[in-house]
């Protein structure tokens, strides 16, 4: 065990989906500002970087899912209900000490290289692994969980010395999977800096991005994979008869976004399209436009509306998504959910024509407050945690 005049805390990096990136991130940049002094601080892609070949393996292997999820209907359900077979604590220590039991290993050889104080994790295969290490090699390590979803499933360990939820939904889940109450802690959503950062006009970032200042404007995702509707609603939009701007953007999805781009120049007169491809700044393009229509992914709908642009939610394909839907379009009143795409290009018909509802809309995303950082006050809890002895109020 080495000697350290301050804590070392590792902050996890896992790529699944952006948005366990993303969180890690925010929480990193918090934690480095506002008690750099206090920690001396790592991100680690601890799959991606690894010595060990099994782990950037396996990271493919969890992006393969992630695009399998939005791809194939009813696939993350099926498996959801398989995790309980048996009960889910049973089955997350059966798949990764048994069936996954490399590179489990692999993860925790990682760790003990690195001889955390304190890790931060963002996603359930690492946390698992991360708890196996500290307790089997170093039981002062404190394990901190921010969960990324709006909900909280049975595969999340609840051995975690804290517990970051984001709203009172997911609170409640973590408490019926037995989460030690005392271990919980709600904060308001993590700001990564590609949001809190932006905060230029409408106007400007539609001239960033080459989007006409006359139009209504729609953006188009599925996450960064591209494998849910964005294929099928950009083409349905494409029939519209009304001024429209039609961004969508394909990802890491080369295929997708080449298709688009050569149908760029043959759309009707009255349609701009205007195809990406991975987009760095994608929060931007949000706040460029009046609506964004994607799949229930909870990273990407927190962007938007944290960027005051409306949603249509056009599928879930899994109870995390449906989590998000429930919270960003049942409770919080962000936009709507439709499935048809026929539907949509109806409703985006009738949103560009009535100012009115857009204004009820953008009314209600005002209780996402990007200068309300829930990193930061992440960040001030961990200082607690450690017991460093000077934190911010949360």
């Amino acid at each position: 065990m080495s000697i350290r005049n301050k804590p070392l805390a590792v902050i996890d990096f896992i790529e699944a989906g952006m948005g366990h990136i993303v969180t890690a991130q925010a929480i990193s940049d918090a934690l480095r500002e506002k008690y750099g002094d206090l920690f001396e601080i790592v991100d680690k892609y601890t799959l991606r970087d690894s010595k060990f070949p099994c782990l950037p393996k396996y990271e493919r292997f969890l992006v393969n899912q992630v695009k399998m999820h939005s791809a194939i209907p009813g696939y993350s359900k099926l498996q959801m209900t398989a995790m309980h077979i048996g009960g889910v604590k049973n089955s997350l220590r059966i798949v990764h000490s048994g069936v996954y039991r490399k590179e489990t290993a692999a993860v925790i050889e990682e760790f003990r290289a690195l001889d955390p104080d304190l890790i931060v994790f963002t996603h359930y295969f690492t946390l698992y692994a991360g708890i196996e290490y500290r307790n089997k090699y170093k039981p002062s390590c404190k394990i901190v969980l921010y969960c990324p979803d709006n909900n909280v499933h049975g595969w999340w360990d609840n051995r975690v010395d804290r517990l970051y939820t984001n709203n009172p939904l997911a609170t409640a889940d973590a408490l019926h999977y037995k989460f030690p109450k005392e271990n919980i802690c709600e904060v308001f959503y993590p700001t990564r800096k590609a949001v809190s950062e932006s905060n230029e006009s409408k106007e400007y970032y539609r001239e960033k991005f080459g989007i006409p200042q006359d139009k209504f404007a729609v953006v188009i995702a599925d996450g960064v994979y591209a494998k849910a509707k964005t294929k099928k609603v950009t083409y349905e939009l494409l029939k519209s008869d009304i001024p429209l701007t039609v961004c969508p953007i394909a990802g890491k999805n080369e295929e997708l976004y080449k298709e688009l781009c050569e149908l760029k120049d043959k759309v009707k007169p009255n349609i701009t399209l205007i195809p990406f491809g991975f987009v760095k700044d994608a929060p931007q393009l949000y706040g460029a436009c009046d609506l964004f229509i994607t799949k229930s992914g909870p990273n990407a709908i927190l962007d938007s509306v944290m960027m005051g642009t409306p949603i249509i939610a056009d599928y879930y394909g899994s109870p995390i998504e449906k989590a998000t839907k429930r919270l960003f379009i049942d409770t919080k009143k962000c936009g709507y959910y439709i499935k048809n795409t026929k539907d949509i290009r109806s409703k985006v018909d009738e949103l560009s024509r009535d100012g009115e509802q857009m204004d009820t809309l953008r009314e209600n995303l005002k209780f996402f407050d990007k200068r309300i950082n829930g990193a930061e006050q992440i960040a001030d809890d961990l200082v607690k945690l450690m017991g460093l002895g000077v934190w911010a109020q949360v």
